[in-house]
C-alpha cells in the first residue's frame, strides 16, 4: 500500500494537466534596433514594464536587426519553451509566417504589422485617425498655407498617417499646399537622421511652416530642423511635444504601449485570441497630444479637435482610407 500511494503522487506531479510553465518561460518580447528609440520600440517597452510591474512576472527580451535574427530569435525562444512571444514592427511579418508554422502551440503577436494565422494576433493602428487630428491642427496653424509631411517610406502604416493628415489638412484649411516626401524605401530609413535633416530643410526652402514626420527615430532630425528654423514640427507615436518646447505644435499618439500590455495581460490571464485587433480612437489606441509643453500652441486649435475627435469615436465623422483616396494612391 505504501508503495501504491507514493507511485500515485508521483503520476499526479508530472501529470500534463498538472504541469505548469515556469514563469520564465510563459513569455519574450522581441524588439528591433533598440529598446531606446523614443518612440514605437520605447512604447513597447513600457507596455512591458507596466505588465511587470502589475504581475510581477518576468520577460525574456532580444533585441534585432534583420529578418534572420528574427527567425532565429524566435525558434530559440520556441525550443526553450516560451509560449508567448510578442514582436514589434512590420518588419517581422515574413519572420512570424515562417515561424508561428513551425511552432502552432506558440502564441505570437505581432504589433503593427498582419498576418493570418491561427496562433498569430495582429494588431494594427488606425493611424489616420490621429493623423487626421494632427493634420487639423496643421491647417489651422500654418501662416503660410503651406504644410509638410515626411515618411520614412511608403507602408500601409505611414500612408494611413500622411492619408489622415492630407484629409485634416484639407478639413481646415482647403487652400493649403501640401508636400510629401519619404526618405527612402527600406527599413533603415526609420534611423536615416541625415536625410531627415536634408529632406527637412528643402521643404522649409519651399515655404512649408508646420511639418508632420512620421518617420520614426529620423522623424527627431525633421523636428530639430523645423525648431531651428523657428517653424513648426509635429512628432509620431510617442509624446514628443517635450523635445523641442514651443516648436512641437502637437504628436499623433500611437499607443503601442497600450496594445503590448493588453497581449502580455491577455495571454496571462488565458484570454489571448488570434486574428486581426484595430486600434483608434474608439478603444484609445491613438490620439493627439497637449500638455504643458505645447499648451500655448494648441489653446485655440483644441475646442476643434476634441469636437472632431469625439466624433470621429463615435462614428459621425469618417476618415476614409489612403486606398478609396485619388491623392493618396
Amino acid at each position: 500500500m505504501p508503495f501504491l500511494l507514493i507511485l500515485l503522487f508521483v503520476v499526479a506531479m508530472v501529470s500534463p494537466g498538472r504541469a505548469e510553465i515556469p514563469t520564465d518561460r510563459q513569455f519574450a518580447v522581441i524588439f528591433n534596433n533598440t529598446k531606446t528609440d523614443g518612440g514605437f520600440n520605447e512604447l513597447a517597452l513600457r507596455g512591458l514594464q507596466r505588465f511587470k510591474t502589475e504581475t510581477g512576472i518576468d520577460a525574456r527580451e532580444n533585441i534585432i536587426r534583420t529578418e534572420e535574427e528574427s527567425v532565429r530569435s524566435m525558434r530559440n525562444f520556441a525550443h526553450y519553451g516560451i509560449r508567448n512571444i510578442l514582436l514589434i514592427g512590420f518588419v517581422n511579418e515574413g519572420a512570424v509566417s515562417t515561424v508561428a508554422r513551425e511552432f502552432p502551440d506558440v502564441h505570437f503577436t505581432l504589433i503593427d504589422g498582419r498576418v493570418d494565422l491561427p496562433n498569430v494576433r495582429s494588431v494594427l493602428f488606425r493611424e489616420d485617425e490621429a493623423a487626421y487630428l494632427v493634420g487639423m491642427a496643421a491647417g489651422l496653424a500654418s501662416g503660410t498655407g503651406t504644410v509638410g509631411f515626411i515618411g520614412a517610406m511608403p507602408i500601409p502604416p505611414i500612408k494611413r498617417f500622411e492619408c489622415g493628415f492630407v484629409q485634416g489638412v484639407m478639413a481646415t484649411r482647403p487652400s493649403a499646399r501640401l508636400l510629401r516626401r519619404f526618405l527612402g524605401s527600406e527599413a533603415n530609413a526609420f534611423r536615416d537622421r541625415d536625410a531627415a535633416h536634408s529632406m527637412a530643410e528643402q521643404l522649409i526652402a519651399d515655404g512649408a511652416d508646420v511639418t508632420f514626420a512620421a518617420a520614426g527615430y529620423a522623424g527627431i532630425a525633421v523636428l530639430e530642423t523645423m525648431a531651428a528654423a523657428g517653424r513648426l514640427g509635429i512628432g509620431v507615436d510617442t509624446n514628443q511635444n517635450g523635445l523641442f518646447p514651443g516648436h512641437v505644435l502637437t504628436s499623433a499618439l500611437k499607443r503601442v504601449d497600450v496594445a503590448a500590455y493588453l497581449a502580455l495581460k491577455d495571454a496571462h490571464e488565458g484570454r489571448w485570441t488570434a486574428g486581426v485587433r484595430y486600434l483608434g480612437l474608439a478603444e484609445h489606441g491613438v490620439d493627439w497630444a497637449r500638455d504643458e509643453a505645447n499648451a500655448s500652441l494648441v489653446a485655440g486649435l483644441a475646442p476643434r479637435l476634441e469636437t472632431a475627435a469625439a466624433e470621429i469615436a463615435g462614428g459621425s465623422l469618417a476618415v476614409r482610407p489612403a486606398e478609396a483616396v485619388e491623392s493618396c494612391r
